[in-house]
Formats: C-alpha cells, sequence, structure tokens
C-alpha cells in the first residue's frame, strides 16, 4: 500500500553559483539569476508505503507524520530564503534530494518513505526517491 501527504510552503532562492561568472550564471539560469532572487509556492509530495495496520485499517497516524515533517522541514523552510539554509544550488533537483534526506533521516524508524516529489511551478517537478 502506498499512502501519499502533500504539503505546501513558500519560500525564495536565487539560482546562481560561485563556480560560474556572473554573466555564465544569467546563461544557464536566466531571470532566475536575479540578484534579488525570486520566491514559488511550493507544494511538496510525500509518497510513503507498507502495510496497514490490520485494526485501524491506516498505514499511519496522519496526525503524528503531520507534525513530523511539520518540524523536521516545512519550519525551517516556509517563508525562508532557501539560499540561506541550502549549502548548494537550489535548484528544484537539489531541494527534493535535500529535503528527501532530512525526511529520510526523520522516518528511519517509518513509516517508510518512498520519494519526495517538490512542485515548484505546474510544469517543473521534482523526485527524489
Amino acid at each position: 500500500m502506498r499512502v501519499g501527504r502533500i504539503y505546501r510552503f513558500e519560500a525564495s532562492h536565487r539560482l546562481h553559483t560561485s563556480a560560474l561568472a556572473e554573466n555564465e550564471n544569467v546563461e544557464v539560469y536566466g531571470k532566475c539569476a536575479n540578484e534579488g532572487g525570486h520566491g514559488h509556492n511550493y507544494e511538496l509530495v510525500l509518497l510513503f508505503e507498507g502495510e496497514p495496520d490490520p485494526i485501524t485499517g491506516m498505514l499511519f497516524d496522519r496526525r503524528k507524520v503531520d507534525r513530523r515533517v511539520q518540524e523536521c522541514l516545512i519550519s525551517k523552510v516556509d517563508h525562508r530564503h532557501l539560499d540561506d539554509i541550502i549549502d548548494e544550488v537550489t535548484t528544484g533537483e537539489n531541494l527534493a534530494r535535500v529535503f528527501k534526506n532530512w525526511l529520510d533521516e526523520e522516518f528511519a524508524g517509518g513509516p517508510r518513505l518512498v520519494s519526495v516529489e517538490l512542485v515548484e511551478t505546474p510544469r517543473n517537478h521534482f523526485v527524489a526517491s
């Protein structure tokens, strides 16, 4: 059985790397390299897997999972500048991987986290599994 949970947060970031000159950053990242940064209304889709409890019929207590996700991730990133938190280029690819790593630690004892999907825009989705 697989169960998904969706969470939302708002955050800003700037796509740039010190490994490139400023004009190269603009060439690679376009308007996302704007010095002032920009923001997104992110969606985070977590997919868990396991066997439902035979008594409750549920894979996990959703309230407990929600609290853990809030404490482990959402409280760290919501209404923040992601470049202040993440030590690498804050592309959707990197964010999905970093968030998956954070959540893997949090859920090491269960339920089993299968994947983290970060929805940055309607056209940009990133999945770390």
